[in-house]
């Protein structure tokens, strides 16, 4: 089944944002697609480490990986985030992958429900597809909820 490499990146500042798709591109390769940016205001989680006003966009690679590369990927993009970093973290960026059965994202959180994929690296399956019906979870974030989200997400599955 493919998966395509899946980035959804929170930033307060356009031009950092800019910076950190460039690495990205150079790292990763081409864009299949990316999402509008939105206001990401679901949770102050992240106001105080990377203020208020904060945007959201989804990248879509062209580049297929396996599990497995996620946990090197999410080792990669821990160093991005530093890059930028200024007393905090400027941009937020959660690597995942998109396939036609499901939409998963790695973190460094393990949690009953997420699966283990190395020693520090989990993947978090956030949406389940069965045709064209989606499938969310207890542990689904919000943001992942919103109708023009899932909407996104579904149009530009591998098929």
């Amino acid at each position: 089944m493919v998966k395509l490499l899946f980035m959804a990146v929170m930033y307060s500042s356009y031009d950092i944002f800019l910076k950190a798709k460039s690495d990205l591109i150079s790292k990763y390769g081409s864009l299949k697609t990316e999402s509008s940016p939105y206001s990401f205001d679901f949770t102050k989680y992240y106001e105080k480490e990377m203020g208020s006003d904060l945007k959201k966009i989804f990248l879509i690679f062209e580049k297929e990986i396996s599990k497995k590369d996620l946990v090197e990927i999410k080792q990669f993009i821990t160093s991005i985030e530093e890059k930028y970093s200024d007393d905090g973290r400027t941009v937020n960026i959660d690597p995942g992958y998109l396939s036609q059965d499901e939409f998963v994202l790695a973190t460094f959180k393990g949690k009953d429900f997420k699966e283990k994929i190395s020693e520090d690296t989990w993947i978090h399956k956030v949406l389940e597809f069965k045709g064209e019906e989606i499938i969310e979870f207890f542990h689904t974030f919000a943001d992942y909820k919103v109708k023009e989200n899932q909407e996104f997400l579904v149009s530009n599955r591998p098929k």
